[in-house]
């Protein structure tokens, strides 16, 4: 049976003003200072990392807002797409259909964080609290990853994140339009093509950090054969390298 959760006076006035102040976000700044001012309210943290897929052959996008100064270097190792905690956080959160994932040793859901914990300690990251979108073919279109949190974490952060996540992503929408309609103006995506059977199998094993060679003796064909795979699968994802195919392969939940 769910938890019903009624939201008290106070939070009421913050989802409102939440809410309200996020339909004025058309800019990265904006973004910036709702995330750390108005949502702190009901999601106090440090650090918020959203990932975007719009799935039009378009590259994933990676933001960071942080009120701390980050070596890039680590934002990097985070959001790595073959085995960076923020791309391990998505498929967990994918894996368990979807819903709120707390990351957080006194949470009583916690069996997902030891999965986690040595990562979180070590880059100093305390605790997660992640939720997505998904379009109606159940395909991740964004991922927003709060982190440096340092109180726990229960179930009604979880209500939260439902009540902010369609808030949140449109936020994120209009400040990537706004940027890609000042440089660009407004372009017709690509539609993406599926990759094949096997085009798959070999990104799950890019995904677990397999070279050619390695793929080729697995699947009993030549590293030629795989690279030229490879080749295919970077042309039909539009990207440039094995980590971004990763990357967007997760996102289009090719390789979950």
């Amino acid at each position: 049976m769910e938890r019903v959760f009624t939201l008290t006076e106070r939070e009421l006035e913050y989802l409102f003003r939440i809410i309200d102040s996020s339909i004025t976000v058309l800019q990265r700044h904006q973004f910036f200072l709702w995330a750390q001012g108005e949502v702190q309210s009901l999601l106090p943290h440090g650090m918020l990392i959203c990932i975007f897929d719009e799935g039009s052959g378009q590259a994933v996008n990676i933001e960071k807002f942080s009120r701390t100064n980050i070596n890039e270097l680590k934002i990097s190792e985070l959001c790595r797409p073959d085995g960076g905690i923020i791309f391990r956080a998505m498929s967990a959160w994918s894996l368990g259909r979807n819903q709120p994932l707390l990351l957080c040793p006194h949470n009583p859901g916690a069996n997902a964080y030891k999965h986690f914990a040595a990562d979180l300690k070590g880059d100093d990251l305390e605790r997660i609290a992640a939720h997505g979108m998904f379009d109606a073919n159940g395909r991740t279109r964004s991922f927003f990853t709060f982190t440096q949190i340092s109180g726990a974490l229960t179930e009604r952060h979880a209500y939260f994140l439902e009540l902010l996540m369609p808030h949140m992503h449109m936020a994120l929408v209009r400040i990537l339009f706004h940027e890609r309609h000042q440089k660009h103006g407004i372009v017709a995506g690509k539609t993406r093509k599926l990759v094949t059977d096997r085009e798959t199998e070999i990104l799950r094993h890019v995904q677990t950090g397999k070279n050619n060679q390695e793929i080729a003796s697995l699947l009993n064909i030549s590293p030629l054969t795989v690279k030229n795979h490879i080749q295919k699968i970077l042309r039909k994802l539009n990207v440039n390298n094995r980590a971004h195919a990763v990357a967007k392969a997760m996102a289009l939940k090719i390789t979950l």
